[in-house]
């Protein structure tokens, strides 16, 4: 996570080579008028771009990185102060070098009585490696913030991937759990179906143990295990239940997030039925345009077999995959109107 991959250093060397061409090359294409391109003769031009290039990466990668990164900016100010002042005495060395009584890196047919003071040339040099030094800290903190951001990307996806994992390993076995307790009720009321929930049994744990690996699964395999798993749950329950379930697909390559039905029609189950009177649960399941949307219906009744303070885990689970996988993308509400429970539950996959 510290080093730079191919892509960053490919993306901060070509800022440095774009700054740098602009920097050298287009004073001479302005200053070269009549007498065409010329490089500069004078030997003060390639000491100052000696200087100019050292002040910068001293800045860059040592001076920045240890007092300005550290909000030790009285230390990032001296030590700035000391190399503008070993500079600035270079310049004025090579001045009385090559210059005896003219100007740092003036022009050799320049007169003396053309040439500005010494002082306004010293501060004009001066507040250029000021200003290289500004952009030394604006590429160095826009590189750093780019990185920074990359890794806070990174470690979210890692903390999304994480979480998921881990409601992941609570609705495993909530689910393996209430299925063997309805098989188990089977085996007492009726051997033979038992056998056949077995068999089904096997099949969902086959899906869900190595089709729900994925990001993403087919939501046709996905509703083929909701079908699997809507027979299993009938099973248990008594003549008394009606069950309808309808669904429509309109593109068979779509794609979904794994076992988010279950929970929604596992509440309906749990709540939705009696020994005693009517009820029905109805689950309609659409994909149209990219977009899927669940209704599940059922009526409402107190179920004694519940698990005080065990029933909403599953849907809090829901809740929490819903807002990982599919932020902004999703709508989920589920309300009671009268005697009945409504769900509804619409996903953007795109």
């Amino acid at each position: 996570m510290g080093t730079m991959n191919r892509q960053q250093i490919i993306r901060s060397v070509a800022i440095h080579l774009v700054f740098w061409i602009f920097w050298f090359v287009a004073p001479i294409l302005f200053s070269s008028g009549e007498r065409g391109f010329r490089l500069p003769e004078h030997p003060g031009y390639y000491f100052r771009s000696i200087f100019t290039i050292g002040l910068f990466y001293l800045n860059y990668f040592w001076i920045i990185e240890r007092s300005l990164f550290q909000h030790k900016v009285v230390r990032f100010v001296l030590m700035n102060v000391v190399l503008l002042t070993l500079v600035t005495g270079f310049e004025l060395i090579q001045q009385a070098f090559f210059h005896p009584g003219g100007r740092p890196g003036g022009a050799a047919d320049l007169t003396q009585n053309m040439r500005p003071p010494i002082f306004l040339m010293l501060m004009g040099i001066f507040f250029s490696y000021i200003f290289i030094i500004s952009i030394a800290v604006a590429i160095r903190t826009t590189t750093r913030w780019i990185k920074l951001d990359d890794q806070r990307k990174t470690l979210e996806n890692e903390n999304l991937k994480s979480e998921l994992n881990n409601l992941k390993m609570q609705l495993n076995p909530h689910f393996f759990f209430n299925t063997l307790n309805n098989i188990y009720s089977l085996i007492q009321i009726a051997p033979e179906r038992a056998q056949e929930a077995v068999h089904r049994l096997a099949r969902l744990m086959r899906y869900h143990l190595y089709e729900t690996n994925s990001e993403k699964v087919s939501l046709k395999g996905e509703i083929e295990f909701v079908d699997n798993y809507i027979s299993l749950m009938k099973m248990r329950s008594t003549s008394l239940l009606d069950v309808k379930f309808n669904y429509s697909i309109e593109d068979n390559e779509a794609r979904i997030a794994p076992l988010l039905f279950v929970p929604l029609i596992e509440n309906a189950f749990k709540f939705g039925i009696s020994n005693d009177v009517s009820s029905e649960i109805l689950i309609e399941i659409s994909e149209l345009r990219n977009e899927v949307v669940m209704t599940v219906q059922n009526t409402i009744f107190d179920n004694p077999e519940a698990i005080p303070g065990h029933s909403g885990i599953g849907l809090e689970n829901l809740r929490k995959r819903l807002s990982l996988i599919y932020p902004n993308a999703h709508e989920f509400r589920a309300e009671s109107v009268g005697d009945k429970f409504m769900v509804l539950l619409r996903l953007k996959l795109g």
